[in-house]
């Protein structure tokens, strides 16, 4: 099971799990400090590459350092990001893209070439979710695409209906194996009440012994713990509001990191941005272009001030969208099962927006919410 790496081989170009990602070869090119002879080059037989577990050991030199993690293009803030691998880090530390790629409506069968064509085009971070019963598909896309699990940024969200904390280690394990990794990079709970309406029948809610107290000593109990076991990298939460957050942060270990909510030119949530900046949560914005759980009786495309802008620095209506977004200080995750409109997506590093261009589609505001149709969660006690 396991193979020494003396020579030339395609073992050369396996990455490795525990090497943050690295490559047979990249580790080669890398350095370790010897007690006895100083800053020495890796060997081949240094490195020992187990066939069974996809993981690299050092076999050489007890007290070799590990090798160096893959450089991550780090910035303050979102909107000076100038590549889809430009990231921000999180108040723990780890570094979450700015831009990635949303899988929301995909089933498992219709996902894995979408996903697949979205880290060829240079998407490193993956936005999926239990109740989207697509994150099979999710992983076999991420296996497929020969990059290293170190080189993707994994996030999945735990459904309401899984409130509690059995039930949320539970569907975490679940989502491990369906994606077929060792650990997620962003875990979230998906929405801060329990699952209502159809199929459950009128006044029914489930889990059946729901309380808003659940939320935070169950569900977000589990959540630290899966932290601190290793098995999620980030905790995080979506579609709270500042009164959900406060609650939480009342009674927490480990406050959250994201906080992901429908953001757009119609619902421009100035005081929970404002909240979560100031308490280091980064905002993720979702339904960026538009949402598709309800029929929208209009475009933000057609906005005059979303089609002055694209025009000016020679854009589309969905970059300008986009930018608009980052700009203000959220992560994006735009979702497209086209290539071209993959790659137009990600054409939003090469220009910025003025000042008056920003105060134009803030004006646009109207407190409209498309997604969980038109349900505000702060209503959610």
């Amino acid at each position: 099971k396991r193979t020494e790496v003396t020579s030339s081989s395609s073992h050369l170009n396996k990455r490795s799990d525990q090497c943050d990602g690295l490559s047979v070869r990249q580790c080669l090119e890398l350095k370790y400090r010897n007690p006895k002879k100083g800053s020495v080059a890796y060997t081949r037989s240094d490195l020992r590459y187990d066939l069974q577990h996809k993981r690299l050991e050092l076999v050489g030199g007890s007290k070799a350092s590990q090798p160096a993690p893959i450089a991550k293009a780090l910035v303050a803030f979102s909107g000076t990001a100038t590549s889809l691998s430009g990231g921000v880090p999180l108040h723990n530390g780890i570094v979450m893209p700015v831009v990635g790629f949303g899988t929301y409506k995909m089933s498992n069968s219709d996902v894995v070439q979408p996903v697949t064509d979205a880290l060829k085009a240079g998407y490193r971070l993956i936005d999926t979710a239990q109740v989207y019963e697509n994150e099979k598909g999710v992983g076999e896309a991420l296996r497929n695409s020969g990059l290293g699990r170190g080189d993707i940024f994994l996030e999945t969200k735990v459904w309401r209906s899984s409130h509690g904390y059995d039930r949320t280690i539970k569907a975490c394990n679940q989502s491990l194996r369906k994606l077929g990794v060792d650990y997620i990079d962003l875990y979230v709970i998906h929405w801060p009440g329990p699952k209502t309406g159809w199929p459950l029948p009128r006044g029914q809610v489930c889990p059946p012994d729901w309380t808003p107290k659940l939320r935070d000593t169950g569900t977000w109990k589990a959540m630290e713990d899966l932290y601190e076991q290793g098995k999620v990298k980030a905790i995080g939460v979506t579609n709270y509001s500042v009164r959900h957050l406060k609650q939480l942060m009342k009674t927490c270990k480990i406050k959250p990191m994201i906080n992901q909510v429908e953001f757009h030119p119609r619902l421009v949530q100035k005081e929970l941005l404002e909240f979560c900046q100031k308490h280091g949560i980064v905002l993720q914005a979702y339904a960026s272009l538009g949402s598709g759980d309800a029929s929208q009786a209009e475009s933000f495309f057609s906005f005059p001030p979303v089609k002055a802008a694209a025009k000016a620095h020679g854009k589309t209506g969905a970059q300008v969208l986009l930018r608009w977004a980052m700009q203000k200080g959220c992560h994006v995750v735009p979702k497209s099962v086209r290539p071209e409109r993959m790659k137009e997506n990600a054409g939003v590093f090469n220009f910025k927006l003025s000042s008056a261009e920003m105060k134009a589609i803030d004006a646009l505001h109207t407190g409209t919410r498309y997604a969980w149709k038109g349900l505000d969660p702060d209503t959610v006690e």
